[in-house]
C-alpha cells in the first residue's frame, strides 16, 4: 500500500527546479552554442580563398575570409539598447544579432594586406543560446520579460513567429557502411548492386559521401558528386594518387586479410579471389599506362581541372592535389590515412560480394545519426558565403573589363562591389529558418531541400516538447512505397520510443526520443568545447599499453579472424589481436569514468565480435557529435567499487549484454553474462509516453493514440499568454492536476502547464445516448465550469502594408461622427473587454489624403471579446500604423465536442443530460459529471483506465497523488533476490475498504429517472480527462453561415 500511495514526486526534485525540462531542450542550444564558440571558426578556416585575375594586367587579388562576429539582439537605432524576444513577437520582427566578417584582400603573392569588416546582415539568434539575452535568466526574470517561467529556448524568432529547425536522421558519419541496392545497376554497364558508402564530414559539419561500386569484373569504382554531378574514378588510380607507393605494396594490403590456415571459418571475411581482383584493379591502372605516383595525380588533375572552381590556371597537380583533400575523405587530413581507409573499405567490400561478411541496414538507428540546428546553419552559411564570393568575383571581372582604368589593388573601389551582396548572406539564413527551405545549388549532401523547419506550435505543453524530442527520417520517404524504413527496429531499444509516433501518414518517419535519450555534443561535461586531437592522442596512447599495434610503421599485415582493425571516427589506428580485443574494450569503459584518463564520457566503444557471415569484425571507437547516447548501469567494478551511469551508442548496444532492471533473464532459457543493465524499464519511453499512468496496462495502440491525443488536448497552453500574440491558441479555464500520475509527472514540472480534468466517470450504458463511443456530460458540471475553454485569435494588422497606392493610413476615429458605436475608442482601436458581434465595426482607420474614416468589420459569425490590443510603435504623436488585437471566442462543451481519457478512449459529446436525471450513487448521493459506454472497455483492454478510477478515488480519500509509472513491478526490490509483480488491486482494495467503498471500486446506482437500484455493480471515479481541440463551433460544415 506504500508504494501505491507515495508521492509520485522524484527524489530531490523541488519546486520550479527544471534542470530536468532543460536537459530535453540541450541538444538544439548547445549546437547552436558551438556554431558560435566554434564552427563559425572553423568554417571560415574551410572556405577557400576566392583569387581573381585582372583582364588588363597580371595583378591577382585574392579575397579571404578571416574572423567572424555575430552580436547580440539589439534594437534599430538605439545603441546599446538590448531587443528580447517578447518585443519581436509583439512588433512581428526577427530576433536577431548582427553580422560581421574581417574581409582580407591581397594583390600579388608579396602585396600589401587590406583587411575590411563588412556588414553581412543579421543572424537569426536560437532562445537561450551564448547570444541570448535571457541566458542563465531565473524564472522571475523570465516572468519580468513576458516569459514562461519554464522556458528553455531551442527555437528561433523569425518575423515574430517561432520557427524550430527539426532534427533529421542521417547516415552515421565516417563509418564504412556496406549496401545492397538496385539503384547502384543504373550507374552504368558492368555496375552491380552492391557498394560501401561512407559519409564524410569535414570539422566545419560539411559532408561529401563517397560510394565505392563493385564491378561484375571484380574491380570497383569510387564515386563522389562535384557540381551537381557524380564522378566515378578507378579505385586503383586513387590508392596511387594518394600516396607514393608501389603495385607489390598495394596488392599485400588487399590480401593479407586472407589466409588458406583459416578456411571458411568463424570471423573469415576473405576469400582466395581477392587475389585475382586485386590484380584486376593493378592492370586497369597499368593498361591507362599510368605507372608511377606523379603520373595519377596527373591524370586526375587533368579530368577535374575543367570542373573545379578557381582551379582553371592552376597545374594538374595542383588541381588533383585539391580533389582529393576536398572531395576524398574530407575527415582525415593525412593521405596515408585515406590511403588505409580506402584499403578497408575495398576488403569490406569483397567480403559483402562473397558473403562471408553481411551488409548493413541503413534502416536501423545504429547506422544513423541526428542533423541538429547549429549543424546545418554552419553548413548553410558556408554555402551562402561561398556564392558570395563568386557574386563579387564575376562582378568584378564584369567591371575590370569594361573599365580598362579600374585597379584591383584600390581596395577601396573593390570593397564597393564587395558590399553589393553583403546583406543577402544574413537574408538567406533568415529565410531559410522562416519557410525551411535550402537553397543551394550543390545540395549541401543532406537528403531534402525542404521542410527543414517547422512552427513551435504552444497548442499545449504537451505538443510544444514533442517537437523538441522529435526524429524525422526525411520526406523522400514518405513517398515511398516500402514499409521498411517505417519499422521498429531492436537497435532502437532505449533511443527512440516505441508508442510514440503518429498513426497516419508519417508513421515509423516521425519519431520521438526517449527521456533519457541524449545527443552528443562539442562540449564535455564541464562546458568546454572538446580537443578532438587531443582525444586521438589519448586514446592512441591507452591502446598500444593493451596491445594494439599503430599502423604507423607497419610492422603487422593481417585482418580477421587473427587480428581486427581499431577505428576513431573513421580513421584506422591500428591492429589488435581478436584474443585480446575484449580486454581493450573494458579497459576502455573503465576510462570512462576517469576524468583524468583524457578520454570522454560519451566514447562509443563498438566490438563488433568475430561471427560467421555477419557483421565486419573489428573495434570501431567513435567521439564525434550528433550521436545518439542514453545512460545505463555498467554491472563491472569500477574505480570506486560502485556502479555507475555510463553513456551507450546505438552501435555498441547492439553487441552488448544489458540486463532488465529486474535481474531476470529477459526471457532466455539460460542466464547471460550481463555487463550492463537498464537503469528503469521507462527508460523506453518518451516523454509524452510516460505520462501515461500504468501504460503496461493497456493495448499498444491506446497507447499511441494517448501520444497523439495529448498533442491535441486543450489544456493551459502558457502562463504568459497576456503577452502572446499567437494566430491561434486554446485555453481550458479551470485545468487540474490530475490525481494518479507517474514519475515523470513530477519531473518535468507538468503542473506548470496542466491540460485536464479529474472528472467523476461511471461506466454504465445509461440513455441510449452513450453508443458508439459516444458519452454524455452532466449539464450542471458544465455550468459550474467543467471542461470550460477559450480560443484566441490575435490579428496583426499593418496598414503600411495593406494599402497598395502608398497613401497613408493610421488607425484613427472621426471626432465629428455621431457614431454612437462604443466599441471603438478615441484612437480607432477597440475598447479592451469590449463584446464585438458580427459584421460589427471594431477599428477605424484614417487616411490622410482624403480625409475619410474607412471602418472595419468584425468577420465571422459568432461574437467575440476584446481580450488584448497592442499598437508595434515609437510615435509620441500617437500615428500608429501596426497594432495586434486578441479577440477571445468562448468555447463551452456543445454536443459533437470531442473528449478523451489518457488512455486513448475517444468519445464525443452527445447529450448534455440534466443534473437531476443523472445516476447516483447509494452510498455518498454523488452523481457522475460523465458517462461512459462499458462496451468500450472488452476490444480496447485499456484495464488502465480501470485501475485509474480506482485509484483515484482511493488517492482523493487518502489526500494523497498515486504514483502510476508503468512497469513498477519490473524493477528488483531491494534485499531480494527476485520480485514476484504485486496486484495494484490488492494495494488498493483494503484502503477504498477503509473508507466503506467497495474493494474492487464499484458501487451501486439508482436511476435517476425512476430512482430504482441498477441491478449490476458500476465502475465509478475520477478519471483524469482532456478535452480536445476539436470542437464543432470551428467546423466551417456546422458553422451558423453555412447551415
Amino acid at each position: 500500500m506504500d508504494k501505491a500511495t507515495k508521492s509520485a514526486s522524484p527524489a530531490g526534485a523541488k519546486e520550479g527546479d527544471y534542470a530536468a525540462l532543460r536537459e530535453l531542450f540541450r541538444p538544439h542550444v548547445e549546437s547552436f552554442d558551438y556554431f558560435l564558440d566554434a564552427g563559425l571558426e572553423e568554417m571560415l578556416t574551410s572556405i577557400r580563398p576566392m583569387e581573381i585575375k585582372d583582364p588588363n594586367s597580371s595583378t591577382i587579388l585574392k579575397i579571404s575570409l578571416e574572423k567572424g562576429h555575430v552580436l547580440p539582439p539589439m534594437r534599430d537605432g538605439r545603441l546599446g539598447v538590448p531587443l528580447y524576444p517578447q518585443e519581436c513577437r509583439q512588433a512581428r520582427i526577427t530576433y536577431h544579432g548582427e553580422f560581421k566578417l574581417d574581409v582580407c584582400l591581397q594583390c600579388n603573392e608579396n602585396g600589401a594586406q587590406v583587411r575590411h569588416t563588412l556588414n553581412f546582415g543579421h543572424l537569426p539568434i536560437m532562445l537561450m543560446s551564448k547570444l541570448c539575452h535571457l541566458r542563465d535568466a531565473d524564472p522571475h526574470k523570465l516572468v519580468f520579460h513576458g516569459e514562461e517561467s519554464t522556458e528553455m529556448g531551442g527555437y528561433f524568432i523569425c518575423g515574430g513567429m517561432e520557427r524550430l529547425i527539426r532534427i533529421l536522421i542521417l547516415q552515421k558519419r565516417n563509418y564504412p557502411m556496406g549496401m545492397v541496392r538496385g539503384s547502384f545497376l543504373k550507374r552504368g554497364a558492368g555496375y552491380t548492386d552492391k557498394a560501401v558508402v561512407i559519409r564524410c564530414v569535414h570539422k566545419d559539419q560539411s559532408s561529401v559521401t563517397i560510394k565505392l561500386y563493385y564491378l561484375q569484373n571484380g574491380s570497383a569504382r569510387l564515386g563522389f558528386w562535384l557540381g551537381g554531378r557524380e564522378f566515378l574514378l578507378p579505385v586503383g588510380i586513387v590508392l596511387k594518387a594518394l600516396i607514393d607507393t608501389s603495385d607489390r605494396e598495394i596488392f599485400t594490403s588487399l590480401t593479407c586479410c586472407y589466409s588458406d590456415k583459416y578456411g571458411r571459418g568463424k570471423g573469415v571475411v576473405s576469400t582466395q579471389l581477392i587475389g585475382e581482383r586485386a590484380q584486376i584493379i593493378l592492370d586497369e591502372v597499368r593498361d591507362l599506362s599510368l605507372l608511377t605516383h606523379m603520373q595519377c595525380l596527373m591524370h586526375i588533375g587533368k579530368y577535374f581541372r575543367s570542373v573545379m572552381e578557381g582551379f582553371e590556371h592552376n597545374d594538374y597537380e595542383t588541381v588533383a592535389k585539391a580533389v582529393l583533400k576536398d572531395y576524398v575523405f574530407v575527415h582525415l587530413e593525412n593521405n596515408h590515412d585515406k590511403f588505409n581507409l580506402l584499403i578497408f573499405m575495398l576488403q569490406k567490400l569483397y567480403a559483402i560480394v562473397d558473403q562471408t561478411a553481411s551488409p548493413d541496414n541503413p534502416d536501423a538507428l545504429q547506422f544513423q545519426e541526428a542533423l541538429l540546428p547549429g549543424h546545418l546553419i554552419t553548413v548553410f552559411l558556408k554555402d551562402r558565403l561561398q556564392d558570395w564570393l563568386r557574386k563579387s568575383k564575376r562582378l568584378i571581372i564584369e567591371e575590370a573589363t569594361k573599365n580598362k582604368n579600374f585597379d584591383l589593388s584600390n581596395a577601396l573601389e573593390v570593397r564597393k562591389f564587395l558590399t553589393k551582396h553583403t546583406t543577402h548572406v544574413g537574408r538567406a539564413i533568415e529565410s531559410m529558418i522562416k519557410i525551411g527551405k535550402v537553397n543551394s545549388q550543390s545540395g549541401l549532401d543532406l537528403p531534402q531541400s525542404d521542410g527543414m523547419t517547422i512552427h513551435a506550435e504552444r497548442l499545449n505543453f504537451h505538443r510544444y516538447i514533442s517537437h523538441f524530442r522529435s526524429v524525422h527520417r526525411g520526406s523522400a520517404f514518405a513517398k515511398m512505397r516500402t514499409t521498411s524504413v517505417r519499422k521498429l527496429l531492436p537497435e532502437s531499444w532505449g533511443f527512440l520510443c516505441p508508442v510514440h509516433t503518429p498513426d497516419g501518414e508519417p508513421c515509423g518517419l516521425l519519431n520521438h526520443m526517449t527521456s533519457t535519450c541524449r545527443i552528443s555534443s562539442f562540449y564535455n561535461s564541464e562546458g568546454v568545447v572538446k580537443d578532438f586531437e587531443k582525444i586521438k592522442k589519448s586514446l592512441s596512447a591507452e591502446l598500444v599499453r593493451v596491445g594494439m599495434n599503430p599502423v604507423f610503421p607497419k610492422i603487422e599485415r593481417s585482418g580477421p579472424p587473427e587480428v581486427l582493425h581499431v577505428h576513431l571516427d573513421g580513421c584506422i589506428l591500428g591492429t589488435m589481436s581478436a584474443a585480446r580485443i575484449e580486454e581493450a574494450v573494458n579497459f576502455l569503459r573503465k576510462l570512462k569514468f576517469l576524468a583524468h584518463s583524457g578520454i570522454p564520457e560519451d566514447l562509443e566503444v563498438g566490438y563488433v565480435p568475430l561471427s560467421l557471415g555477419g557483421a565486419y569484425p573489428g573495434l570501431y571507437l567513435f567521439t564525434n557529435p550528433a550521436r545518439f547516447v542514453r545512460p545505463v548501469k555498467n554491472l563491472f567494478s569500477v574505480p570506486g567499487g560502485e556502479q555507475s551511469i555510463e553513456l551507450i551508442g546505438p552501435f555498441e548496444q547492439a553487441f552488448m549484454e544489458i540486463r532488465c532492471p529486474d535481474g531476470g533473464d529477459g526471457g532466455r532459457k539460460e542466464k547471460f553474462p550481463a555487463t550492463h543493465e537498464e537503469i528503469h524499464p521507462t527508460a523506453i519511453l518518451s516523454v509524452v509516453a510516460n505520462l501515461t499512468p500504468w501504460s503496461d496496462h493497456n493495448q499498444s495502440p491506446r497507447n499511441m493514440y494517448q501520444c497523439q491525443m495529448a498533442k491535441q488536448t486543450m489544456g493551459f497552453c502558457g502562463q504568459a499568454l497576456k503577452f502572446r500574440t499567437d494566430v491561434k491558441a486554446f485555453h481550458l479555464q479551470t485545468p487540474q492536476t490530475p490525481i494518479v500520475r507517474t514519475a515523470t509527472y513530477s519531473k518535468y514540472c507538468m503542473d506548470e502547464f496542466p491540460s485536464g480534468t479529474n472528472a467523476i466517470v461511471a461506466v454504465l450504458a445509461y440513455t441510449g445516448y452513450d453508443m458508439e463511443d459516444a458519452m454524455i456530460l452532466n449539464k450542471s458540471a458544465v455550468d459550474r465550469g467543467m471542461f470550460r475553454g477559450h480560443i484566441y485569435q490575435t490579428e496583426c494588422i499593418d496598414l503600411s502594408k495593406k494599402n497598395r497606392e502608398n497613401v497613408p493610413e493610421i488607425f484613427a476615429k472621426s471626432v465629428l461622427s455621431r457614431d454612437t458605436n462604443t466599441a471603438i475608442d478615441s484612437d480607432g482601436l477597440p475598447r479592451l473587454g469590449q463584446t464585438v458581434h458580427p459584421n460589427e465595426q471594431y477599428y477605424s482607420v484614417y487616411n490622410r489624403l482624403t480625409g475619410a474614416i474607412r471602418p472595419v468589420k468584425l468577420k465571422g459569425s459568432e461574437p467575440a471579446y476584446i481580450d488584448y490590443v497592442a499598437v508595434n510603435g515609437t510615435s509620441s504623436k500617437g500615428d500608429f500604423q501596426k497594432a495586434n488585437i486578441r479577440l477571445r471566442r468562448v468555447r463551452n462543451p456543445i454536443i459533437g465536442d470531442k473528449f478523451s481519457s489518457r488512455h486513448g478512449q475517444k468519445g464525443v459529446c452527445s447529450q448534455l443530460w440534466p443534473d437531476i436525471d443523472m445516476p447516483f450513487s447509494a452510498n455518498t448521493g454523488m452523481r457522475p459529471d460523465l458517462i461512459i459506454n462499458p462496451h468500450a472497455f472488452p476490444s480496447r483492454m485499456t484495464i488502465a483506465m480501470l485501475l485509474e478510477s480506482m485509484a483515484a478515488k482511493a488517492g482523493s480519500l487518502h489526500g494523497k497523488f498515486i504514483d502510476a509509472t508503468p512497469f513498477s513491478s519490473s524493477v528488483k526490490k531491494e534485499g531480494k533476490d527476485s520480485h514476484k509483480p504485486d496486484s495494484i488491486v490488492n494495494e488498493l482494495g483494503p484502503m477504498l475498504a477503509s473508507y466503506g467503498f467497495n474493494y474492487h471500486g464499484t458501487e451501486v446506482l439508482y436511476s435517476g429517472f425512476f430512482g430504482t437500484e441498477m441491478e449490476c455493480a458500476i465502475f465509478i471515479g475520477p478519471v483524469y480527462y482532456q478535452r480536445l481541440r476539436h470542437m464543432v463551433s470551428d467546423k466551417f460544415q456546422v458553422s451558423n453561415c453555412c447551415i
